[in-house]
């Protein structure tokens, strides 16, 4: 029951009740939604200990906390409750997937459930640009300034309802979505694989080029580049990148608006703003979502936004629910050289990429030891009851004697891997030129990217244990003096 409540969650989270009218937005629809489904979800958390295995689970809970510590540190005890309203919502469908989403086939179910809400966004926009449908709710008419400040036009943009009512935020879903419609890709189905697959990749991507977001170019730009890098070898993927952002502004992806410094100019002084906010209140912030309080515009950058906000502790466990996610799925398909992987501080780890390319990746073939069985079918495990897993097998050992061994029995999918992977890639990107540290858009997609790994680690010790902690702290320090020495270069 609470697996049903948790995919009604996402998908009325999604389209929005806030599209039948306003006034369903006063009916608080969504949060009396969460609150049966968090009570729903009871037997679930008892029965299962999948969330208990899961960093993530902690870091997020650890996230909440310092969001109302960052309000208390200014002396807003009132703010706490207020700032929970506002961010719960958000957090809520990344606990609801992790404790209900405990099989491969919910993982599925789920994983659809999204891309098939997002696909009916998408064909709500376009009936609005195409047919005028709602079009007040699902187009936004953009004015467009000279550089003397001179209005010379408007520009039409797709967006939808609710918390995807800005272009930017309905661009950065659907790109989300766009490698996740491929967990339906089946071999030697080609008509279906056309209809299911394709034509909705078809679909996300013209409704993303019609939200005309600079962001989701650089995004959409990033994830070919990382798909393509594995294949065509990382000099022309990037060199394919690279034509690809040229050919996409010459058919006018961002609408006229340019992708230079010079377009970003107001971006850099709010993240100049944004450091100074940081220094003031280095390590509690300023106070969760108090950053247009102190400046006119948000900080256009969720790491900055949640520096600024939230302090060190908030901006930690942030940074750290990204890289124990993205280390989780890199290990998974093991893209991981441990060999390499204390290059550069650390981070190499954190960024070394593999891509799994042929069609054959839908069989599963992880890394095993000498004489351990590889489960090659990519749904026989499923038939198999949950304790055997992972199961043991006999290895014989040089006194010819037998040793019990772990299995590795691989039970997600390596494409799922990747197509999750892609994922957060795509939201990473996004992330950098937009405020979406608390985004709703988040916790989706790292709420089924635990899942995965949550299923595919079972009761196994992660071998990344304790390396996540030096990888995010290594990062948040770059990512400092990245934004300092761009906001220095610019004045």
């Amino acid at each position: 029951m609470g697996f049903a409540f948790t995919i009604l969650y996402i998908v009325v989270t999604i389209i929005s009740p806030e599209q039948f009218g306003q006034e369903w937005a006063s009916y608080h629809v969504l949060m009396y939604l969460a609150g049966i489904t968090a009570l729903a979800s009871l037997p679930s958390l008892a029965a299962h200990r999948y969330w208990k295995s899961s960093v993530q689970t902690f870091l997020l809970l650890g996230l909440v906390a310092a969001i109302a510590l960052s309000q208390v540190a200014n002396r807003w005890l009132g703010g706490v409750l207020e700032s929970w309203r506002l961010f719960l919502p958000s957090a809520a469908i990344f606990f609801f997937i992790v404790v209900n989403v405990t099989t491969v086939r919910k993982l599925r179910i789920a994983t659809l459930a999204m891309v098939a809400s997002c696909l009916f966004v998408a064909v709500e926009g376009l009936c609005g640009y195409y047919a005028g449908y709602h079009d007040g709710m699902f187009v936004l008419m953009n004015n467009l300034y000279s550089p003397q400040e001179e209005l010379i036009g408007q520009l039409m943009r797709v967006r939808g309802a609710g918390f995807l009512s800005d272009p930017n935020d309905l661009a950065q879903i659907l790109l989300i979505t766009l490698p996740l419609t491929f967990i339906a890709w089946r071999r030697r189905r080609m008509i279906a694989n056309f209809f299911i697959v394709l034509v909705p990749c078809a679909l996300l991507l013209w409704t993303t080029y019609l939200t005309h977001s600079r962001g989701g170019l650089i995004a959409l730009a990033a994830v070919a580049l990382l798909a393509s890098r594995k294949k065509l070898g990382i000099s022309a993927s990037t060199a394919l990148a690279a034509v690809f952002i040229v050919g996409m502004l010459a058919l006018d992806f961002t609408g006229g608006r340019g992708i230079s410094a010079a377009d970003g100019t107001d971006r850099l002084e709010a993240w100049a703003n944004g450091l100074e906010m940081f220094k003031s209140s280095p390590l509690f912030g300023i106070g969760f979502n108090n950053f247009t309080d102190n400046y006119e515009i948000t900080a256009h950058n969720s790491f900055v936004l949640c520096l600024a906000e939230l302090g060190l502790l908030g901006s930690t466990l942030w940074m750290a629910l990204l890289v124990t996610t993205t280390m989780g799925l890199n290990r998974l398909i093991g893209a991981q050289n441990i060999g390499q992987a204390r290059g550069f501080f650390g981070l190499r780890r954190l960024f070394e990429m593999r891509y799994i390319f042929s069609p054959d990746t839908l069989a599963r073939n992880p890394t095993t030891s000498d004489g351990t069985m590889i489960l090659k079918n990519m749904y026989a495990c499923e038939a198999l009851p949950t304790e055997v897993l992972p199961a043991t097998v006999a290895v014989n050992t040089a006194e010819g004697g037998t040793e019990a061994e772990p299995a590795a029995l691989p039970i997600v999918p390596q494409q799922w891997i990747v197509a999750l992977r892609l994922a957060l890639v795509a939201f990473m990107t996004t992330a950098w030129f937009l405020s979406r540290a608390y985004a709703t858009t988040l916790y989706l997609v790292l709420g089924l990217a635990t899942a995965a790994i949550a299923l595919q680690q079972s009761d196994s010790k992660t071998r990344d244990r304790g390396h996540w902690i030096f990888s995010t702290m290594t990062l948040e320090v770059v990512m400092i003096i990245v934004i300092y020495v761009l906001v220095r270069f610019r004045h």
